[in-house]
């Protein structure tokens, strides 16, 4: 069937706060081996409607730019979390992942959680590059396909979702340390498994939602649980030295 809108078009109507596999369990487990304290610039790619970015300017005191492709995402992130921006502690930009218009090595860290797999890699992964300075953090959350994942398989779940990769955990560790980032902690969860966050996430919809969406929703949890068995998720905890 041949869809108007993308997987990500769905998200943005029905906002769907917490999109990301693992929820807001999997970012706390990652944040609490980052090196954050108050003050701490952070980009967050692929912000969608900001509930990320917002906590790690609450909680952690940050200072967090929020940054997404899709127009409606960011218009929703800013009504969203307006209070907090008042704050100048959180900001939203509607920008490419790969050309984000900010200074060189800007940033003390960077997070993205399900964006890579989405992403013109090699050009996201070179503007994480340039807008770290030496000895920050790119924490990654992204989708792990299994071994026997098969290549038709890989391309028809790839095709639905938009995604351009779809990786095992092997090749994002090898691909994480040809641009130079350590890799020193791996976060890994399958879902279904005890102690995954399940919850379901806030929405914050849209007055008109296309009829596309709603069947792309039903393909969706379809296809999540036709492939569940050989797929996986995890974050990837990195530090970036090189000059």
């Amino acid at each position: 069937m041949s869809h108007l809108f993308t997987y990500t078009d769905m998200l943005a109507h029905f906002g769907v706060t917490v999109a990301h596999p693992g929820g807001r369990g999997m970012t706390e487990k990652a944040v609490s081996l980052l090196p954050i304290a108050a003050g701490t610039k952070i980009a967050e790619l692929g912000c969608g409607l900001g509930d990320t970015a917002r906590w790690l300017s609450e909680e952690k005191g940050a200072i967090v730019y929020g940054i997404d492709a899709h127009p409606l995402m960011i218009s929703k992130a800013r009504k969203r979390h307006k209070d907090q921006q008042e704050k100048k502690k959180l900001h939203f930009l509607q920008s490419d992942a790969s050309r984000v218009p900010f200074p060189d090595h800007m940033m003390d860290g960077m997070l993205a959680e399900s964006v890579l797999s989405f992403a013109d890699v090699h050009d996201v992964l070179r503007e994480c590059r340039r807008l770290l300075r030496p000895g920050g953090f790119f924490a990654s959350l992204d989708l792990v396909a299994d071994q026997d994942f098969t290549a038709p398989d890989k391309k028809s779940y790839g095709e639905f979702y938009g995604m351009k990769n779809v990786l095992t955990k092997k090749e994002w560790i090898r691909l994480l340390e040809d641009y130079g980032f350590t890799v020193e902690h791996v976060i890994e969860e399958r879902p279904g498994e005890a102690g995954t966050d399940e919850s379901i996430p806030e929405l914050v919809m849209s007055r008109d939602i296309p009829a596309d969406c709603y069947e792309l929703m039903e393909q969706h949890v379809h296809l999540l649980e036709k492939y569940q068995s050989w797929t996986g998720y995890a974050y990837f905890i990195c530090k970036y030295d090189r000059a």
